[in-house]
Parts: C-alpha cells; structure tokens; sequence
C-alpha cells in the first residue's frame, strides 16, 4: 500500500556512503521500497552501506563517481538508458563543509571544492539527468541545500554561498 508519492521509485541519489546521503538511502529502501541508486566517490562506502541493507541490498545499486565533475554525468546518463534504467526522482545530496574560516584564509582549492561540489554538481545533474527523468509520471529533482542558505554564520561563507546558489537554482 502506498503511503507517499515516492513510494516504490527508482531514486538517484548523490552523496549515497555517508552522512544524510546514507541515512536517505537506507530509509528510502526500508521504509518506501524505493530502488536507490547511490552515487559518491568512495567504492568501499557505497558496499559497505549495500552490505548493512542485508535482505533489502538488491534495492540499493551503487556508481562511483565525482559529482563535480561535468562529463560523468552524461557518461552516467547513457549507462542507465543501456541498461534501461528509468529514474523517477534525482536527490543531489552531495555536499561538503570546508573548514570555518575567513574568506581571505580559503584556497583557491577549498573555494572550488566548495562550489564544484555543493553547487556545480547540482547543476550538471539535473540539467543532464532532466530529459530521463521527464519519461516518469512523476518527475521530481530535490536539491538539498542547508539554513546557511538563508542566514550565514561566521566563518562559513563558501559553505553558505554555494548553498544559496543551490537554493536559487531550485527556486
């Protein structure tokens, strides 16, 4: 019996091996008898996480990937049309939190790595994810941004810039 609108949908979801990506994964599994497709970068997390699913593992496949980088989106794209993958909802999850500290203190290193990921990832997926996603009666793309979008604190001001482009671009 269906009890939410994503119940039994095949969910793509970045930044699957930990944190909120990890717990997302586990109760889209569990509790909504979702098919999720995890993305994140370290293999050994992704199949340490199908592993604890236990019985529920068949419902949890896993790419490893960078999210920031552009042209393995597209790559992932025509792997899923290949294997006939159709995915109903994109959760871009993947985030990170550079250390506290004062803009001028970051590197150009940390400022990319904040926007590529946070922000860019985001982007790439759902404009290249949109056209497979659009072949579902319900097509859905969540953006998971954070509250520095809306009020930064200090000493987190690329965390909170790319977080409120991700809260742009999903408005």
């Amino acid at each position: 019996m269906k009890k939410c609108w994503f119940d039994y949908k095949t969910v793509i979801l970045s930044g699957a091996s930990s944190g909120i990506g990890k717990d997302l994964a586990t109760r889209l599994v569990k509790d909504h008898c979702c098919k999720v497709i995890g993305i994140a970068r370290t293999e050994s997390k992704l199949a340490a996480l199908k592993d604890e699913l236990g019985s529920w593992g068949d419902k949890f496949t896993y790419y490893t990937f960078d999210v920031s980088e552009r042209d393995r989106w597209p790559e992932f794209a025509e792997t899923l049309k290949k294997e006939n993958i159709k995915p109903d909802v994109l959760i871009n999850n993947a985030g990170v939190l550079p250390r506290f500290d004062r803009l001028m203190n970051y590197t150009k290193e940390e400022i990319d790595e904040s926007i590529n990921i946070d922000f860019y990832s985001a982007a790439y997926s759902s404009k290249i994810m949109l056209p497979l996603l659009m072949k579902s009666e319900t097509p859905a793309i969540i953006n998971v941004a954070s509250s520095a979008a809306l009020m930064a604190l200090g000493g987190t001001s690329m965390y909170s810039a790319s977080k409120t482009a991700v809260k742009g671009l999903t408005e």
